[in-house]
């Protein structure tokens, strides 16, 4: 277990290294990029559209407030369906010559993923505390906790499958951008018609946008019985896609 944590935050050092290694702004672009979206959508949907919260003063800045949250856990999800399929195909040599723990790579996608969600949340935690403090934010850590177990599973299943199916590369990106549209990111869940809620309830990242909102904007009471059945469903669904990757994997050198 030591090797693993040591071999992890090496892979996971050089991940963040190479993404931002010739880059002149650096990790500055962990910033910059959800703040340059946060633009473009409170122009479309605030000022051309006249989308409000219902719950708030429907100021601009509230609006921007609210779609920085949802643009932050809706970018590490992102992040992990778009990196994973190529996570592991990606290091062919690993497999064929080089006796390693082939699970951390995917896991390092999702660490690279909560560095960036976890320097977001910073600033809107700070900018939610600046507006009205509520004690609720507190307990954000653990709200984030059954997203985070969901991404890590489909991490495993997404980069296990990668290496055989390689078009599932290629349908990532189009995956990510009809969940960033079927999820309240820019839009309030009440809009959502009422035969169609069970897209909030059932969607992973819609409920957590949901419920980080409400404890970060609202400072509305945690919603315990959701949140279980959410940690429970993604504690089930890590052990099978640990259990489909090990399946899989001794076929990996075969097709790499």
């Amino acid at each position: 277990m030591p090797q693993w944590i040591y071999l992890y935050r090496q892979w996971l050092l050089r991940e963040l290294q190479l993404r931002f290694r010739s880059s002149a702004l650096g990790v500055a672009w962990l910033v910059l990029q959800p703040l340059a979206q946060i633009l473009l959508f409170t122009l479309v949907f605030y000022q051309f559209f006249r989308v409000r919260w219902p719950a708030g003063d429907g100021s601009i800045a509230e609006y921007s407030l609210q779609v920085f949250i949802g643009l932050t856990l809706f970018a590490f999800v992102s992040e992990v369906i778009n990196r994973a399929p190529a996570s592991v195909s990606s290091f062919p040599f690993l497999i064929t010559k080089v006796r390693f723990p082939l699970l951390l790579l995917p896991s390092v996608v999702v660490g690279a993923g909560i560095v960036q969600l976890g320097l977001s949340l910073c600033i809107a935690v700070g900018f939610a505390l600046w507006r009205q403090a509520h004690w609720q934010a507190l307990l954000l850590p653990l709200a984030l906790l059954p997203l985070l177990l969901y991404a890590q599973a489909l991490a495993w299943c997404l980069g296990a499958a990668g290496v055989y199916l390689r078009d599932i590369g290629h349908l990532a990106p189009s995956v990510s951008s009809l969940l960033m549209f079927l999820s309240p990111i820019f839009y309030p869940a009440s809009m959502i018609p009422a035969g169609m809620q069970w897209l909030i309830q059932y969607n992973p990242l819609a409920w957590s946008v949901e419920l980080v909102r409400g404890l970060l904007m609202h400072g509305q009471p945690f919603a315990w019985q959701p949140w279980g059945a959410h940690l429970l469903a993604a504690g089930l669904l890590l052990i099978v896609a640990r259990w489909f990757f090990h399946r899989i994997q001794p076929g990996f050198a075969d097709v790499l």
